[in-house]
């Protein structure tokens, strides 16, 4: 009895706060908490951009001095930034990889490498809009992958595939500088020789042979010098030592394979690391719901549709909600889920979290019509 007592007050309080909402403005929520931590934004000028490979750029950022940013923050290889960009109004973010050596933050220098992404509307808009000269804010680094000197062993085998070269990239560099001591074996899977990203500096960190080493192979040609195929056990086993470290970014058709083939070396899941790009869901049918979004100074009332996530519904809408990650991870879009229900797709959440109805926007596609509450 007193449970079903408990349940009828909650529900009866979050009809109240629905149907009744207050203009007042709550202080010390979590998202007032955590944003100074965060989400400090940093201005920076785009000083270069270098083709590395059919719809693949990599740009330079450097710190707009004349702006509130005289410097950048030190990042950790395998770290990411979050750009900030207001294309067609409504305010967007998008998260990179930190391409780049961590010892150019010392030169307030940042690298991030996008590749276009079918009717993807920042990737689209950086490489053919952006150019030298133009300013961009991004957000602090971000992000825990990549290699720890506590966690993880010194054989590290690191598997890659299209863009998701860019945080090895980061990580070779910092192991050539004496960042980091351990072995790094990269195994590079693309289609054809054009696909190649960092063609240039690939050749060049493999001349080094300080511990590194990135091969590279095509699955849709053979070309001299390069490995032939998806990779496999036959390429890795050389490679495999009594106890090993490994890395994984890139599309999740790759994971699946390689979760298979990790498995005939007995390799432990705690030594297996992934990088998130993006997340998807496809519904059985597609359909629309209604997302009521309140916030501390307003209730907006909009669509979203069950093949995409709450989010981008609200970015769809012009509304700035928090975002960094864009994968379920970091946190801090984490909002309160007051009516409804949705399909989460790979989100950390805690347990506390879990049990009080809390979501990850950036990973919630509707399964009904939604009310949600920002902290914001």
């Amino acid at each position: 009895m007193e449970t079903i007592e408990k349940l009828e007050k909650i529900k009866k309080e979050r009809k109240e706060i629905i149907e009744s909402f207050s203009k007042n403005k709550p202080q010390d929520t979590y998202i007032d908490k955590t944003s100074s931590k965060i989400t400090e934004i940093y201005h920076t000028i785009i000083t270069d951009i270098k083709e590395e490979a059919p719809d693949v750029k990599t740009f330079t950022l450097t710190a707009d001095k004349s702006s509130t940013t005289p410097n950048l923050a030190p990042f950790k290889a395998g770290q990411y930034i979050t750009i900030h960009l207001t294309i067609d109004a409504p305010p967007v973010t998008r998260a990179y990889s930190l391409s780049s050596s961590p010892t150019l933050a010392n030169k307030d220098i940042y690298k991030i490498t996008i590749k276009r992404v079918e009717n993807g509307l920042v990737s689209n808009y950086m490489l053919d809009e952006m150019k030298v000269g133009d300013k961009l804010d991004v957000s602090k680094p971000a992000g825990e992958f990549g290699y720890n000197p506590i966690r993880d062993e010194e054989n590290v085998i690191a598997i890659a595939g299209g863009s998701g070269i860019t945080p090895f990239i980061s990580l070779a560099h910092a192991i050539l500088e004496g960042i980091y001591k351990c072995n790094l074996t990269v195994f590079y899977s693309v289609r054809k020789y054009e696909d190649v990203i960092f063609k240039q500096e690939i050749e060049e960190i493999n001349k080094k042979k300080k511990g590194v080493k990135i091969l590279v192979t095509l699955t849709r040609e053979e070309k001299e010098g390069f490995l032939h195929g998806h990779i496999n056990q036959e390429m890795i086993e050389p490679f495999i030592k009594e106890f090993n470290t490994i890395l994984m970014c890139g599309p999740k058709e790759l994971y699946r394979s390689m979760n298979e083939i990790l498995n005939e070396f007995n390799i432990p899941r705690k030594s297996v690391h992934y990088e998130n790009f993006f997340v998807e869901y496809i519904p059985e049918e597609k359909t629309t719901y209604q997302l009521k979004v309140i916030m501390k100074d307003k209730v907006s009332d909009i669509t979203c549709k069950n093949d995409e996530t709450l989010l981008v519904a609200m970015e769809r809408a012009g509304i700035k909600a928090p975002s960094l990650c864009r994968v379920g991870e970091c946190g801090y879009c984490r909002s309160v889920l007051l009516e409804g229900k949705v399909k989460m797709i790979g989100a950390s959440l805690k347990k506390a979290e879990a049990e009080n109805d809390y979501i990850h926007p950036c990973v919630s596609f509707p399964d009904s019509d939604i009310v949600l509450r920002l902290d914001i």
